[in-house]
């Protein structure tokens, strides 16, 4: 394609992606969340200037110790450029256009979970320090990102617990969402197979972890959405489709379930993903096999995984994607002979494929082998 041709497409979307967005209420929109890192905000766009696309924004990444004096981000974790008064007003712009705003706890680097798990029975001071930071700021919830390595039962006891304080931190009129590990509802030697057709994942590792702490059924009333963190595991061995799949089927209906992207270069793996499927013409672009081991031979793609994922299950009509990062600034690797797709690319064509049901004019073409 030549550049011009991409310019004309990148504006077709946008056009077709800003006609759905009006047409369609936030109640209505199948889910679009794209996570904020706090720490490039002094660089990236502001986080009121998030497109339009999206349906919730979640602000990483807060600490599991979490402490707040009201007055700057000390104890937080958090790494905004600018006062909280500040991000306050950002995050009532997003909310004033009917984007949700949530904060997420975790994530790779902070892993001290000891002490708020410790407040599952008896919520304490970061319990009641965090439902203080949800209301100071306006926010409209919170997000599980338990990411420590492992299945021992002390951390799935210790993920249990993080679920639990979370949700009494965010209250009943608040939303609590997760990040759920890529491969974490594989079957493994520690789970029941039935659910994965008798066999056990390549991986190990986290594998099959969430699949162990949702043998606790209760943690599902707690939750409205999850987030699978459906990258950063290449594509020889890994298929994302199957692991939003296998968190489909093993969650109730009544909570959405996101596939999630990441832009190339992902912070693991060699892959590279591409928007639709003609684009898929590099080594990276294409999956080989999935978790178990089966032959998949399909491109790896916002276009794919979406119309394979999501879009292809009746389940709950919200589901939708994920972006880890919406600001991410790394220069493109190329795929033949146009760039793999950005994260601005990314989220309008996602968009435009979430809400493509309500158009009379798809913005892909059905005639491709990965349908």
């Amino acid at each position: 394609m030549s550049a011009r041709g991409s310019l004309q497409r990148t504006a077709a979307i946008l056009l077709l992606s800003t006609a759905l967005a009006n047409s369609a209420t936030a109640a209505e929109r199948r889910a679009l969340a794209g996570y904020y890192p706090s720490w490039f905000s002094a660089t990236a766009a502001k986080l009121s200037d998030t497109a339009p696309a999206y349906t919730h924004v979640v602000l990483a990444f807060a600490k599991p110790d979490f402490t707040w004096n009201g007055k700057d981000w000390t104890g937080t974790g958090l790494q905004f450029a600018t006062p909280p008064n500040d991000v306050r007003q950002q995050i009532a712009s997003l909310q004033a256009r009917g984007i949700k705003v949530v904060l997420a706890v975790g994530g790779a680097t902070y892993l001290n979970w000891a002490p708020l798990a410790a407040e599952a029975d008896h919520p304490g001071t970061i319990t009641t320090t965090l439902s203080r930071f949800v209301a100071d700021m306006g926010l409209d919830g919170l997000d599980v990102d338990y990411e420590t390595e492992g299945t021992a039962p002390a951390q799935i006891a210790e993920y249990r617990a993080a679920i639990r304080v979370l949700a009494n931190a965010a209250g009943p009129d608040h939303m609590l969402s997760l990040a759920a590990w890529s491969t974490g509802a594989d079957c493994t030697a520690a789970t029941s197979t039935a659910p994965c057709g008798g066999k056990t994942s390549v991986w190990d590792g986290r594998a099959g972890r969430e699949r162990l702490v949702f043998q606790d059924k209760d943690l599902f009333s707690r939750l409205a959405m999850i987030n699978v963190m459906s990258y950063d595991a290449g594509v020889d061995t890994f298929d994302p489709v199957k692991a939003w799949s296998l968190y489909r089927a093993m969650v109730p209906a009544t909570i959405t379930v996101n596939i999630g992207f990441e832009t190339s270069p992902e912070g693991w793996g060699p892959a590279k993903l591409v928007a639709d499927n003609a684009k898929a013409v590099c080594p990276g672009a294409r999956i080989k096999a999935d978790q178990f081991g089966d032959a998949v031979n399909k491109s790896y793609s916002v276009e794919r995984a979406l119309g394979d994922g999501p879009l292809s299950s009746p389940k709950n009509r919200h589901d939708g994607a994920m972006l880890w990062h919406i600001v991410k600034d790394q220069k493109l690797p190329s795929c033949g002979q146009t760039l793999v797709v950005s994260p601005r690319e990314l989220e309008l064509t996602a968009r435009v494929l979430l809400d493509r049901k309500r158009s009379a004019s798809p913005a892909f073409s059905e005639d491709t082998d990965d349908h």
